[in-house]
């Protein structure tokens, strides 16, 4: 009876084993292609991105010396402090507009650093937008089902933090189905002005 049971149970498996690969290969001739993007890629390739990108670093350092250099006029006037005695109408006074001054000036760099985070946010979302409208013109042009999101970057053998992060990414192997030079390509103004 045992070997009955393992006998079936072989049958099964074989069949299983015949049948799965048959299975997948129909699903794939009905649903379309898989393919892939390596997304860093495409916004580190982006000229547009990079300028718009590097005018905020800009605006974001000349903000921190601005307010530094603030931070320095406080620092000097309140050595003036020592002119004036303990709790005398001149020394508290002058506490008092140091103290108003520091405050409005936390307030401003608040106020500014969360402005440039917005818009930093705002040019990767248009960035975004603009790839997954190119990404989809090209799945519907070449009958791509699926595209899924890919890290060509190359690692390192003795970086754990990369290596780490490779042993952890989605995509194992790829064989020729990537859309990323077509989709830079395709977002760069110089090669788009080309075309028309």
């Amino acid at each position: 009876m045992n070997s009955q049971w393992i006998k079936s149970l072989m049958a099964g498996l074989v069949l299983t084993c015949i049948s799965f690969p048959l299975m997948a290969q129909q699903e794939n001739s009905n649903g379309g292609l898989v393919a892939i993007l390596d997304v860093a890629k495409v916004f580190k390739d982006n000229p547009v991105f990079d300028t718009k990108m590097k005018s905020i670093k800009a605006e974001a350092d000349a903000l921190k010396k601005k307010i530094q250099d603030q931070q320095e006029m406080i620092r000097k006037d309140a050595a003036g402090l020592e002119e004036f005695g303990v709790g005398t109408p001149e020394r508290n006074n002058l506490e008092a507009t140091l103290e108003q001054r520091q405050t409005a000036l936390r307030t401003q760099a608040r106020q500014a650093e969360a402005d440039l985070l917005a818009r930093e946010a705002g040019i990767y979302y248009d960035t975004y937008s603009e790839m997954q409208t190119v990404v989809s013109k090209l799945a519907n042009q070449y009958g791509i089902s699926l595209v899924m999101r890919f890290d060509s970057a190359p690692i390192s053998r003795d970086n754990r933090p990369e290596v780490i992060q490779a042993v952890n990414r989605t995509i194992v192997y790829h064989h020729k189905v990537d859309l990323t030079g077509m989709v830079i390509q395709a977002m760069n103004p110089a090669s788009a002005s080309a075309n028309q």
